[in-house]
C-alpha cells in the first residue's frame, strides 16, 4: 500500500497509478519469461513484443525511486528504522523463494543449476558476485532476484540521506548516485560488486525520485499525462528493442529506463483521472510475490507442455503464456494474503511491540 501523507496533492490516499504500474511491471516480466519457453510457436514480431517485458525490471526501479521519495522525503531522521522496515518488507519473501528454488530444483535433479555455499550465502545477503551457473553475470541463485541487489544498495544510499534535513536530501541522493555512476565510468573494474554499485541502472531510481518530487509540486493534467505516456510507449517500441539485457550497459537505462520514467510520470499525472480497479490494485499489492515466485509456474508449465508433446503453434504458445500469467497471479495473490502479509505483520509486531496494529508494508 502506498500512502502519501506528505503529498501536497493526495494526502493520506492510495496512489492507484503506481499500484497499477506495479502489476503491469510484474506481469510483463512473467509474460516475457513464459514466451521464452514457447518462442518456437511465436512469430518474430510476437517475440519482439514479448521481449519488451525485459523493461519490467526497469519500470520497477523507477517505481521504487518514486515510492521511496514519496514516503521518505519528509521522514524523521531515522535511517536505522527505515532500513529495518525495508528488510522486513523485502528479505523474508526473497529468502523463502530462493531456498524453495534451490530445494525444488535439487530434488528434481536440475543439473544445469550450479549452487555453491558461497553463491547461496552471497545471494541471500544481496551481495553482487559472479554466478557459477551464468559466469558472465552477477545473478543470484534465483535469477529474478537480481534487481534486489540494486534495490538494497539504493535503500542504503537513501538511508544515508535521512541523516540530513529534508530540503537537502534529494540533492545529496542525486550527488551520491551520479558520483557512483561516474566512478564506474572513470574506473572500470571486473569486480562484480563494483560493477553493480556503479551501474547506469541507478539512474532509473533517481528518475523515480525526481518524478515523485515533481508530482508533489503539482505534476498533473490529462493532456500532459497522455503525452508523457505516449512518449514512453514510443520509446519502448522503437528504441528499447535495440537495448541489451546487460545490467551494466548504458543502452538499458537510456531505452527501457527512459520509457519507464516517461510512463510513470504520465500515469501519476493522470492519477485523478484513473478509475478505481480493485483487481489491478490487488495485483499491485501482490506484485512482489508474483515476481519472486513466477518461475516456479513457468518451469512447471514447460514440463507439462513437454510431457503432453503439444505442437508449438501461435495458439498453443499464446495459451501457454496466458495460462502462465494467470497461474502466477493466483500463486502470488495466495502467497501475499496467506503467507507474506501475515508473516510480515508478525515481524512488525515483534519489531514494534508498542504499536497495537502495525501496518503491512505492501509498498
Amino acid at each position: 500500500m502506498i500512502h502519501t501523507a506528505n503529498s501536497t496533492q493526495m494526502p493520506s490516499t492510495r496512489i492507484r497509478s503506481i499500484q497499477y504500474l506495479r502489476a503491469v511491471a510484474a506481469m510483463s516480466v512473467v509474460a516475457f519469461h513464459a514466451s521464452k519457453r514457447v518462442e518456437e510457436g511465436l512469430s518474430e514480431t510476437a517475440q519482439g513484443i514479448f521481449y519488451l517485458g525485459h523493461g519490467g525490471g526497469d519500470l520497477f526501479f523507477v517505481i521504487s525511486g518514486f515510492i521511496m521519495w514519496t514516503i521518505g522525503c519528509e521522514a524523521p531522521r531515522q535511517p536505522g528504522d527505515f532500513l529495518l522496515r525495508r528488510a522486513i518488507r523485502v528479505v523474508p519473501p526473497y529468502w523463502v523463494a530462493t531456498i524453495s528454488w534451490v530445494t525444488v530444483l535439487s530434488l528434481a535433479g536440475a543439473s544445469w543449476l550450479v549452487v555453491t555455499p558461497t553463491h547461496l550465502i552471497n545471494s541471500l545477503l544481496f551481495v553482487p558476485h559472479w554466478s557459477p551457473t551464468y559466469p558472465e553475470t552477477f545473478w543470484p541463485v534465483l535469477v529474478p532476484g537480481w534487481p534486489l541487489l540494486f534495490e538494497m544498495y539504493f535503500y542504503a544510499l537513501f538511508a544515508l540521506t535521512l541523516l540530513f534535513v529534508p530540503r537537502w536530501r534529494l540533492a545529496i541522493l542525486s550527488f551520491l548516485l551520479l558520483f557512483m555512476i561516474g566512478a564506474g565510468v572513470i574506473f572500470p573494474s571486473n569486480i562484480a560488486a563494483f560493477q553493480a554499485y556503479t551501474s547506469p541502472l541507478l539512474l532509473e531510481f533517481l528518475a523515480g525520485c525526481w518524478i515523485a518530487e515533481l508530482w508533489r509540486r503539482g505534476l498533473a493534467g490529462l493532456w500532459l499525462g497522455v503525452g508523457l505516456c505516449a512518449a514512453g510507449v514510443l520509446v519502448l517500441f522503437f528504441l528499447a528493442p535495440m537495448a541489451t539485457a546487460d545490467q551494466t550497459s548504458w543502452s538499458r537505462p537510456l531505452t527501457f529506463g527512459l520509457a519507464g520514467a516517461l510512463i510513470v510520470a504520465g500515469c501519476v499525472a493522470l492519477e485523478r483521472f484513473l478509475p478505481e480497479t480493485r483487481w489491478l490494485e490487488r495485483l499491485g499489492d501482490a506484485s512482489y510475490s508474483i515476481y519472486l515466485f513466477h518461475l516456479f509456474i513457468v518451469i512447471a508449465l514447460q514440463h507439462v507442455w513437454d510431457a503432453l508433446s503439444i505442437e508449438p503453434t501461435a495458439w498453443s504458445a499464446g495459451a501457454s503464456i496466458l495460462l502462465c500469467c494467470g497461474l502466477a497471479s493466483c500463486l502470488g495473490l495466495v502467497l501475499f494474503y496467506y503467507v507474506e502479509r501475515p508473516f510480515q505483520r508478525r515481524l512488525l509486531q515483534f519489531a514494534y511491540p508498542k504499536r497495537k496494529r502495525p501496518e503491512v508494508l505492501t509498498r
